[in-house]
């Protein structure tokens, strides 16, 4: 969204809460506008600050920085007008990099880097989101402007914390994510509508990405060139169909004809994900059982070739909820298909579109969920309220050894991909087995508002990657987080 449309769009808004809160309120209201205008308002500002510290994969005979370290910061604030059918949103951030490397090796690190117009100290003030939201309308609702979206997430429970829990932390995001975890982030221009009841939800959906991810410059201040996302869900609630249990029926378009796109592809991605998701938290002796099972498969045109694939992704946990420390353990399996044949018509290898990968397969992010088999394990633990301690581990496989590894989270700016297709060294061929991930990570919430996290990552290369990154396969990473969150109001 351009500067001009984005205040345009503003007024709008505000002159649609304002006509809505004359509406309700009144000239004869007891109380004055500006003490009932207070009883709709909420805010408030979320600060992080991370160092990470990398030491990466290399390749023999290349000038490039294996060790390096870098400093984010990144500030947003929001404002929340509130009433029972009408709402309005905004929030901005203030982001700014320190000692980005001039030449990383892998990593992020060279990402921020290059997307940010070669600048070891990039800063920029974006506004993230701004958007009317209509509801409680006999079920119906409509939220436009720049919003924020993640798929499988439509529906949440009141009295259903696991539920939730596996909702947001292992199923939404898997295609269409805000990608939060880089430092700006990543939205989209558009809207959402649909229906909801107590027995089921109809989403509908329809926006261009903006600019994001790892580019600061223009982070959130561009739409993507024609990449466009649309498509919707229906969401059977929880004991609409089987107890403490969500089905959910998917169906999205992925639309892009940049540069970069066309360059890889011979022509446009035209590429529809059609699939069923089901979560489930189920009491279980002193505990609760969880499942997570998720299914796609993909139909369209990647580029000149014509698009055939499919991933699924199963999982299971139990927590012991009455022993010490609350053990969590839970086991995976995730499979993107990878084209057997690159020579024939077809594209066989599953297509990510726009998620947040750094919520699934390791948190180092080496791998899109393309041309993978993901077979991994966390054990999560409460040692005290304050502090959580997580432990999860990955072995990692290509889906078929004809089609290489394939990193990234989509799209960021208008010069680059999105992903990364890493090919073997000259002489090498395409190594299935690219090795084990484990990530260790610790919150602590010191203060009611300050948390701190530490994590750490190891990434035990196997014959898949020392065929690329020959010089050195092994990775790890280290990083410090503080976050400081603030809100007032409602």
């Amino acid at each position: 969204m351009t500067g001009s449309l984005f205040r345009k769009f503003m007024v709008l808004a505000l002159a649609a809460v304002l006509s809505t809160v004359e509406l309700y309120t009144g000239s004869s209201a007891a109380e004055s506008f500006s003490e009932g205008l207070k009883n709709h308002v909420s805010g408030g500002v979320n600060i992080i600050m991370r160092n990470e510290l990398w030491s990466t994969f290399q390749q023999e005979n290349t000038d490039t920085d294996r060790t390096y370290d870098f400093f984010l910061i990144r500030a947003r604030a929001f404002v929340n007008l509130d009433w029972e059918h009408v709402s309005l949103r905004v929030m901005g951030q203030g982001v700014k990099a320190f000692n980005l490397p001039e030449d990383g090796a892998f990593g992020p690190g060279p990402l921020y880097f290059t997307a940010s117009d070669d600048k070891t100290g990039p800063g920029n003030f974006q506004f993230v989101e701004a958007y009317l939201h209509l509801k409680n309308l006999n079920g119906f609702y409509l939220k436009g402007g720049r919003i924020n979206y993640e798929d499988g997430g439509e529906v949440l429970y009141q009295d259903s914390p696991q539920l939730n829990w596996l909702i947001k932390k292992r199923l939404s995001e898997r295609l269409i994510g805000n990608w939060d975890w880089t430092l700006v982030g990543r939205r989209f221009d558009g809207g959402t509508a649909g229906y909801t009841n107590d027995i089921f939800n109809l989403n509908l959906m329809g926006a261009v990405v903006t600019f994001g991810g790892y580019d600061i410059d223009d982070g959130l201040w561009k739409d993507l060139d024609t990449v466009f996302v649309s498509g919707g869900s229906i969401t059977l609630k929880e004991n609409a169909l089987l107890k403490n249990t969500q089905f959910q029926l998917f169906d999205y378009f992925y639309f892009d004809d940049r540069a970069p796109a066309v360059a890889l592809a011979g022509d446009d991605l035209k590429i529809n994900t059609t699939g069923i998701s089901m979560v489930g938290a189920y009491p279980a002796g002193s505990g609760f059982f969880d499942t997570m099972l998720w299914f796609a498969f993909q139909l369209g045109d990647f580029g000149v070739k014509s698009q055939k694939a499919l991933a699924f992704i199963g999982e299971l946990g139990y927590q012991f909820a009455a022993a010490p420390w609350k053990p969590w353990v839970r086991v995976g399996l995730a499979y993107a298909s990878g084209d057997g044949d690159p020579d024939d018509s077809d594209n066989g290898t599953f297509f990510n579109m726009v998620p947040t990968n750094h919520k699934w397969y390791g948190y180092a992010d080496t791998t899109a969920f393309s041309n993978i088999i993901d077979a991994y394990t966390q054990i999560m633990l409460k040692p005290f309220p304050i502090v959580g301690f997580d432990v999860e581990g990955h072995l990692f496989w290509l889906a078929s050894d004809d089609e290489v590894w394939i990193g990234g989270s989509g799209p960021f700016n208008d010069s680059a991909f999105g992903y990364q297709f890493r090919n073997p060294v000259e002489g090498e061929d395409i190594e299935s087995f690219l090795g084990g991930e484990i990530d260790v990570t610790l919150s602590i919430k010191a203060l009611e508002y300050l948390t701190f996290d530490l994590g750490y990552s190891h990434f035990f290369g196997g014959r898949g990657v020392e065929v690329i990154y020959n010089a050195e396969d092994q990775l790890d990473w280290f990083y410090a987080q503080a976050t400081i969150p603030f809100t007032i109001g409602k």
